[in-house]
């Protein structure tokens, strides 16, 4: 064949484009690979194979993973337009054929509360005609939701972190303020003269944003806006118990959203903690069932609505 037709039929596959877009985001192979669903080897085979279908070097290789060349860059440009109309072809024949099917898909976030209702939600439905699917969602949860990925969310978020005018929220659950915990053998603070910037001078050990979603953003705003200044390091956790007991191991200074100890009664520890802002954020800290604002699939208010009268009975004032 000669070469200015193979030039010609450059064929790409999407696929890779969504790989490549991953892993300009990541600039590392096996996140990519864990995100995408691939082994590392796959994921760099992928890259090559894109590289030499569009005779361009995308991705400079080094040992902590990969960053963009030039041109590079300048084809994610284009590659996100394609892979943004791809991804939103394929949410909409998946939305479309949840439709049609009856099913309704129930995202689940990793906060305390979203926890002990998946639990009742079982019992819940349990013998009765209904089609619904239970997963896992990450802190994306609200573009997830917009986009038709998912018809329901269970979700904890602080402050309006994730509310859009395309999503409807119904709260079960509303808690004031923040709490701050600390092990009294690592850190002398004085529960009755307490000052918040004391601690800021420490390592703080909050919930990632897949436990609350939006705590970790508003402290890091709240310090610059109030104090002028940062946390000395700040440690992510999956949940607030882990969380809570690098705090007892004196790794750090706790902070969770509303009541935190509340939910960790179970948890043994040695921590003192006073609540904080309670006053400043009065109901800052909510837990609720989420949808589209414009949802009109009766499936989907139906499950909505069970969901919501399942978790006001255990969560409610």
């Amino acid at each position: 064949m000669p070469e200015r037709e193979r030039r010609l039929r450059m064929d790409i596959d999407l696929t890779s484009l969504l790989v490549f877009r991953d892993l300009a985001e990541s600039g590392n192979f096996s996140e990519t690979g864990r995100r995408m669903g691939m082994s590392q080897p796959a994921v760099s085979l992928t890259i090559s194979q894109l590289e030499g279908e569009v005779e361009l070097v995308l991705l400079e290789r080094h040992a902590s993973g990969a960053r963009l060349t030039p041109e590079g860059v300048a084809f994610l440009s284009r590659a996100q337009e394609v892979c943004e109309a791809y991804v939103g072809f394929k949410d909409e024949v998946k939305l479309q054929r949840r439709r049609m099917d009856g099913e309704v898909w129930v995202g689940i976030d990793g906060s305390w509360y979203s926890e002990r209702l998946e639990r009742s939600l079982e019992k819940e439905f349990s013998g009765k005609d209904v089609k619904f699917r239970c997963g896992k969602v990450t802190e994306t949860w609200s573009r997830d939701l917009e986009a038709g990925r998912v018809d329901v969310v269970i979700a904890s978020r602080f402050l309006q972190e994730g509310m859009t005018p395309g999503i409807q929220e119904a709260v079960m659950k509303y808690e004031r303020g923040i709490t701050v915990a600390w092990h009294p053998s690592f850190y002398p603070f004085d529960r009755d003269r307490f000052n918040f910037p004391e601690i800021l001078r420490t390592t703080l050990l909050i919930p990632n944003g897949h436990a609350a979603k939006g705590f970790g953003d508003f402290l890091s705003y709240w310090c610059a806006y109030a104090y002028g200044s940062q946390a000395a390091n700040t440690v992510k956790f999956e949940s607030e118990a882990e969380a809570a007991r690098a705090a007892d191991a004196g790794l750090g200074v706790f902070l969770g959203p509303g009541d935190s100890m509340d939910r960790l009664g179970g948890l043994e520890h040695d921590l003192e903690f006073i609540r904080t802002f309670e006053f400043v954020l009065p109901e800052a800290y909510r837990f609720g069932v989420y949808c589209r604002a414009d949802e009109r699939a009766k499936d989907v208010m139906n499950i909505a609505g069970r969901i919501g009268r399942a978790g006001r009975k255990p969560f409610s004032e």
